[in-house]
């Protein structure tokens, strides 16, 4: 099986060293020349509890290098969606499943406008992962996580199921999920809670929801995503909801999210795919949402300190 992995940075190479464990046809395609560059020299190198591993793949900056694949996955942010399908075309053949695990909601429309003949999954991961330089990245989690998939139209296919079973084999937990958009809007939950609270903060998970005044406030915020989600036909309870983030932030107390992150490097966020997200569909219903409001309006203020 042909494998393309689009978007290298920390989630795409983890993946894509799982993937290359496997007798999978791995290829790794990003635009950052110095990282590829790296990991056709050196390989991918996997740091994690103390140890590291040089992990060999291909590596392109040029899409018709791979040629048609079997199966696409997308990792880059949600404002580099579309561009990255657009410009993966090449690994992009008639019969293709394209595969997206990225955060937030707004990827998989993007993904099925651009691609509407293609077989789409769509799902979520609890692996993390950081980029610490050219070539080189940090896994982060313990275990083995989560990692869920389900096609857009219901429908698995055999390249999904074989797909699944490399990243098994590869040692990442994967499996088809039929409730799979439940489990995107409470992973959304996280998302919109914690890593907002971290970025504007400036702190990791466990500092950020140290002072028992925040949760009232995350409550509230939660209660706002958990209507969205019954807007969308999601069956979130809120009260699951709050449960489920408390116990995420005590699994994940010293966790610096990718919104932290993003934020002291001054890059742009993903906060329209996230507290955006859930604030477009509020809108569109004439419901109010101000928590996620005055997230998502502080998320953005500092994007703009950041790029003045």
């Amino acid at each position: 099986m042909r494998i393309a992995i689009v978007g290298t940075g920390a989630m795409g190479s983890l993946f894509a060293s799982h993937l290359a464990d496997t007798d999978a046809e791995v290829w790794a395609f990003d635009v950052w020349h110095e990282h590829i560059e790296a990991i056709r020299r050196d390989g991918l190198i996997v740091h994690r509890d103390g140890g590291a591993r040089s992990v060999r793949l291909h590596a392109t900056f040029e899409p018709s290098d791979a040629g048609a694949c079997d199966a696409v996955m997308v990792f880059v942010k949600y404002g580099q969606t579309a561009a990255a399908v657009e410009a993966a075309r090449p690994m992009i053949g008639p019969a293709t499943t394209i595969v997206t695990l990225q955060n937030g909601i707004g990827n998989l429309d993007i993904i099925r406008a651009a691609c509407p003949q293609n077989p789409v999954a769509f799902g979520l991961t609890t692996l993390t992962c950081e980029l610490i330089g050219a070539g080189h990245i940090e896994a982060s989690y313990k275990g083995r996580g989560e990692t869920y998939l389900w096609p857009s139209d219901g429908r698995p296919t055999g390249t999904m199921e074989q797909l699944c079973a490399l990243m098994n084999q590869g040692g990442i937990n994967t499996a088809l999920e039929p409730q799979i958009e439940l489990k995107i809007w409470k992973k959304l939950v996280v998302n919109c809670c914690l890593n907002t609270m971290c970025a504007i903060v400036n702190q990791n998970v466990g500092q950020a929801v140290a002072d028992p005044s925040v949760w009232p406030f995350l409550d509230g915020v939660v209660d706002e995503i958990a209507a969205a989600a019954r807007l969308k036909n999601v069956p979130m309870a809120a009260d699951e909801a709050r449960a489920f983030l408390r116990s995420v932030a005590d699994e994940a107390r010293t966790h610096e999210p990718s919104m932290l992150i993003d934020i002291r490097n001054g890059r742009k966020t993903e906060i329209d795919c996230l507290n955006g997200a859930v604030l477009r569909i509020c809108e569109q219903h004439g419901v109010a949402a101000p928590r996620n409001q005055a997230l998502y309006a502080m998320i953005r203020a500092i994007e703009r300190r950041a790029a003045s």
